[in-house]
């Protein structure tokens, strides 16, 4: 099989409130991108952040039901969708698969009412800056715990699609006090991850097969604190290096820094202070040691500037979204 990780730049923008395609020029331009990539990279099954919206107050939008538009429109495989909690804004965590390759069951974990580790609808606790006072969070967007059962007869696995908090400062109010927003972010995204590695640890508890997904916001040596945390939060999920049975594999392997940034990297940004163009690796596929590779090639960023099988659809991936997907395939 295989899977992709894709952040879907404001993909809830292409859907009407009936949830069909808008057929503006713009929406036009960027669903056939969208279409052109899943072809070209022809997954199985596609962890969606950024996905349409889903409206729990009038019901009129609907995530599943747009993301089946879109593929009947554009003749894609991957024609059935599904998502777990929707979030509290406009864009959900989703995913789309080819029913004829698997089928997807929302299966949260977690114990309601738990203080650390309730399903990922509810709050939680997490001591975050290490005074030893927990803190409250709750997550913006729930990620998505689905089982896979395979058609092909291969035992069921676990995914977890995650979105987390951003570490960006948009506001001219955020810049004026960068230091202690940067700080309040990172401790978010930190909670957030943490939240993330205690289901983790519970699924290999069970003897799980999974795979976590998706948009984390972080990556290796991203920026300056992550020096002073001695962390990133990649690197939660992953787990503890004196726990090596329990750690999960990072298929993407060791990113490289060079001239721009990260190399492999799946989105680009602007430096709020210098506004040079810096390389980041934010998009993930990580695995259990459980999950079995297909082959030696580990995972593949798609991004048309670093390589060479994705050089020939860089005008859709472009035009599709500010992320590159990364994909891994899995025996």
């Amino acid at each position: 099989m295989r899977l992709m990780s894709y952040n879907i730049e404001w993909f809830d923008e292409c859907f009407e409130d009936d949830n069909s395609l808008k057929t503006t020029s713009e929406a036009t331009t960027k669903l056939d991108a969208v279409a052109g990539v899943i072809t070209a990279t022809d997954p199985d099954l596609i962890g969606i952040t950024e996905g349409p919206n889903t409206t729990t107050t009038t019901g009129a939008r609907d995530t599943v039901a747009a993301l089946k538009n879109f593929a009947a429109a554009k003749g894609l495989r991957q024609a059935d969708a599904m998502i777990g909690f929707p979030s509290a804004g406009r864009q959900e965590i989703a995913a789309m698969f080819d029913p004829n390759v698997c089928s997807l069951q929302h299966d949260p974990g977690g114990r309601a009412g738990h203080k650390t580790n309730p399903p990922f609808n509810e709050a939680f606790q997490a001591d975050s800056d290490a005074d030893g006072i927990k803190e409250l969070y709750k997550h913006y967007r729930p990620p998505l715990e689905a089982k896979v059962s395979r058609a092909d007869g291969g035992a069921d696995f676990w995914i977890l699609v995650a979105h987390a908090k951003s570490k960006g400062i948009f506001s001219a109010m955020d810049r004026v006090h960068f230091e202690r927003t940067s700080d309040r972010n990172r401790r978010k995204l930190f909670a957030e991850c943490s939240s993330i590695r205690l289901r983790v640890e519970e699924w290999l508890e069970e003897d799980r097969p999974l795979v976590v997904m998706g948009d984390i916001n972080d990556g290796p040596g991203f920026d300056y604190y992550e020096s002073r945390f001695g962390r990133s939060a990649v690197e939660l999920i992953l787990g503890d290096v004196f726990d090596v049975d329990a750690m999960l594999r990072y298929p993407i392997g060791r990113p490289k820094f060079g001239r721009y940034g990260w190399e492999p990297s799946t989105a680009r940004f602007t430096d709020s202070f210098t506004n040079d163009q810096v390389n980041a690796l934010i998009d993930h596929i990580m695995t259990s040691t459980k999950i079995e590779p297909a082959g030696t090639e580990g995972a593949l960023v798609w991004n048309p500037f670093q390589l060479d099988d994705a050089k020939p659809h860089k005008q859709a991936l472009l035009d599709a979204s500010d992320h590159f997907p990364v994909t891994y395939e899995i025996a």
